[in-house]
């Protein structure tokens, strides 16, 4: 995820904290828990037809880093399905806890190591599923 990197001659410390973005390292403040609640809860009261816009858990995002203009995609999941190498960051990462609620061109900002890190949203994409079952019967 290169486009996670800070604007650094240091490729080695701009790889680290791009790295950080990404993982879960600290517990959650008050204030970012009760953010995504409201997000989720916002995106469950939505009809299955709507389309928000609106980045959340299952989000797949292409970011833009506003300082190296570096573009990539990346998935918003479950801290259990995060893997930094394959593109799917959590949740509970720095990154993660500031996507969601966030809409195409919406621009943030975070602050890892003394650095900060700006970006701009530019696409979001929302699949939802729906299930259907069907019954077969025996002859």
């Amino acid at each position: 995820m290169y486009f996670c990197y800070p604007k650094q001659s240091n490729k080695t410390v701009a790889g680290i904290i791009a790295m950080l973005a990404c993982r879960q390292l600290f517990p959650l403040t008050a204030l970012q828990l009760s953010h995504m609640l409201h997000v989720v809860a916002d995106d469950k009261s939505q009809s299955r037809l709507s389309n928000s816009g609106c980045i959340r858990p299952g989000s797949t995002v292409e970011l833009q880093n506003i300082d190296t203009g570096e573009c990539g995609w990346l998935q918003l999941v479950n801290p259990a399905h995060a893997d930094y190498h394959k593109g799917r960051i959590s949740l509970l990462s720095p990154l993660g806890c500031a996507l969601p609620g966030k809409t195409a061109d919406n621009e943030f900002s975070l602050q890892l190591l003394g650095c900060r890190l700006r970006f701009r949203v530019l696409t979001v994409l929302n699949v939802k599923h729906s299930i259907t079952h069907s019954i077969t019967h025996g002859e």
